[in-house]
Formats: structure tokens, sequence, C-alpha cells
């Protein structure tokens, strides 16, 4: 069984919901796996989800969220910022 990940915009959403929704992240405390249907995320992603990613657990502070789906945000940009084209040289040997 291959292990998923979320998508970007999946993952976007959550940081986003994480660091700006009280009942959200009180939800995803309780049961990440449901919190991630609320979102969108395809139920065979979830199920191929770490075991550990679909756990109950404690969450971080607001902030902290809010941080990294600025850092996520901002990421992708720099990486289209960051793209070039390749581009093919051809040598036919020297012109006449």
């Amino acid at each position: 069984m291959a292990v998923s990940k979320l998508t970007h915009e999946h993952s976007l959403a959550l940081l986003h919901k994480l660091a700006t929704d009280d009942g959200f992240r009180s939800r995803y405390e309780q049961s990440p796996a449901a919190a991630l249907a609320e979102l969108g995320v395809p139920q065979e992603t979830i199920a191929n989800l770490k075991a550990s990613c679909r756990q109950p657990t404690t969450l971080a502070a607001k902030s902290h969220f809010a941080d990294a789906h600025k850092a996520l945000s901002q990421a992708a940009a720099d990486a289209c910022v960051g793209m070039f084209i390749p581009t093919i040289k051809l040598d036919f040997g020297p012109s006449r």
C-alpha cells in the first residue's frame, strides 16, 4: 500500500483552517480523518495516510499554522519564479 500525501491545495486549506477556525481545530484534534474529509480530501487519500496522521492529537498554537500557511503559500511562488525553460542547442558543425 502506497502512503498518500495531501495536495498543495488541501495542505493550504488545512493550514488555513487550523490557523483560523476553533471549531475545526477541535474536530481535527478528535478525528483528523473526519476533519480532512470536511475539507474535501478524498477518502482513498485519507485511508492511505500514515496511521499516525489519522490519530487524535493535540495541536500547536494557531500562530504556528498561520506561519506555516504563509511559508507554504510563498514557497509555491518562489518555485515558479525560479523556474527556467530548458533549451536545446544543436551543433551541426562549422558553418560555411
